[in-house]
């Protein structure tokens, strides 16, 4: 199967639904981080809100089982059989009155291999920006200006996209919505 691979409806819609509520509702815990990308030299500081589901292949939040589905039919999708879930984060975007419009930081989230499966939680903007360009220790941090957009994928409620972790990529800072994603990386090594 060709990655990287959008499916719409990943789960059914009481549990889209189910996922938004928990998400959204003011007893989730949230927690503020002064850039969504992590990009240790990013001096664009984009903040926004994490929840952490997995740390380093250990269950960190009692809401891990909920999204479970998520990953287990993306991963029966594409006929991947995981053995590990490495990270597994949530993060909340807000619309800022930012001057600098550019993209968010590009970045990859980890440096060995894996599969990313980010899903959205709710429709909005804020696109992310899948690149062609892969990490490589040759050049670890691409220039800007040599990075080439393979696929741009809208936000949208039950939409899952799925691709190979070692593919630079990032989100447009939404303008119009809240943007609410979930991101876990996974591997079959």
């Amino acid at each position: 199967m060709k990655l990287p691979l959008i499916i719409d409806h990943i789960i059914p819609k009481e549990l889209q639904e189910k996922i938004k509520y928990t998400l959204l509702s003011d007893s989730f815990n949230w927690f503020y981080i002064t850039d969504v990308t992590h990009a240790t030299d990013n001096k664009q500081q984009r903040p926004g809100f994490q929840h952490r589901f997995v740390v380093k292949e250990k269950i960190n939040s009692e809401y891990h089982n909920l999204i479970l589905p998520i990953i287990q039919n993306s991963c029966h999708h594409i006929n991947y059989n995981y053995t590990k879930i490495i990270q597994g984060r949530s993060f909340l975007q807000l619309p800022l009155n930012l001057s600098d419009t550019k993209i968010d930081t590009p970045h990859i989230d980890l440096f060995d291999k894996h599969l990313v499966i980010l899903y959205y939680v709710i429709d909005s903007d804020g696109d992310t920006v899948i690149y062609k360009n892969k990490y490589s220790k040759k050049q670890p941090i691409p220039y800007f200006e040599d990075l080439q957009e393979l696929k741009r994928i809208t936000p949208k409620q039950g939409r899952v996209v799925l691709f190979d972790g070692s593919h630079w990529h990032t989100s447009n800072q939404p303008k119009e919505n809240v943007r609410c994603i979930i991101n876990y990386n996974v591997t079959n090594k």
